[in-house]
């Protein structure tokens, strides 16, 4: 009989915790659509800073791409203020809403009915390793020039190991945002994201030191300053005419959305 009498209560607080959940549910989608009904200039006074900054940064890329006036993005982007609280409320800046610069998002305005396109892995790759091996190659070039005679060659890295650490961060950096990328509503984990990166220096290390050995200096010579800046422009210059040609908007790692 107390075995029942147990069994009732804990059934009864089960289905108390189920109705309080149900209540503070309801309670919050109609917190949720009260806010949606809002004139916009209450719902700019409720915008974080950080919401304050996405949305101003929207109406001026709206003006700039559209050709529009002020006034005429301000009321665009006032369709969207009701969403951006809502998800505000719980937590969720605009940008991670519409998971999208303001510059993308308000192409995505513009042009409603142009399908996006996303940059293939590879060309984003190339234009990656093409930066960073321009940026790598360019300062140690930069640093070369300042270096007195008394110093010894080897305070420099060879070509091919600067060529080669560039290239590989380069294409390393846009595999990471690839990873960290919700994919179908989920997330890498953490972990194999941290391992992955792990392995990266692991093997940069390695290839590093097999390329300091010296049986490899012949083919791994320190280039003079002024040769490896020239490098860096060459590979500039490169990605320059590479992005041209495929139509490469915005940075290897948060590259924006072509739409056709």
């Amino acid at each position: 009989m107390a075995e029942e009498t147990k069994k009732e209560q804990t059934a009864s607080n089960i289905d108390s915790e189920k109705q309080a959940k149900l209540k503070r549910q309801t309670e919050a989608d109609n917190q949720d659509e009260e806010i949606k009904q809002m004139n916009p200039k209450e719902l700019r006074n409720k915008l974080s800073n950080k919401n304050q900054d996405y949305v101003f940064r929207l109406e001026k890329e709206l003006q700039l791409q559209g050709s529009i006036s002020r006034a005429e993005a301000v009321e665009m982007t006032d369709k969207l203020l009701g969403e951006i609280i809502v998800a505000q409320r719980h937590g969720q800046p605009a940008n991670g809403l519409y998971l999208a610069s303001p510059k993308i998002k308000a192409e995505q305005m513009l042009h409603p009915d142009k399908k996006p396109v996303a940059t293939p892995f590879w060309q984003l790759a190339i234009d990656g390793a093409l930066m960073y091996l321009a940026i790598f190659v360019g300062l140690f070039g930069i640093v070369a020039l300042f270096e007195t005679k008394k110093q010894p060659a080897n305070s420099q890295m060879g070509i091919l190991t600067l060529a080669s650490v560039g290239i590989v961060m380069g294409i390393g950096m846009v595999k990471y945002n690839d990873w960290i990328m919700p994919k179908n509503g989920k997330r890498q984990s953490w972990a194999k994201t941290i391992l992955g990166m792990i392995a990266v220096v692991v093997v940069l290390f390695v290839w590093i030191w097999l390329l300091s050995l010296p049986a490899l200096k012949p083919i791994n010579p320190v280039l003079p300053g002024e040769v490896d800046i020239i490098i860096a422009a060459i590979a500039f210059g490169a990605r320059y005419l590479f992005r041209r040609y495929y139509k490469i908007t915005g940075s290897p790692f948060a590259p924006n959305v072509r739409r056709k």
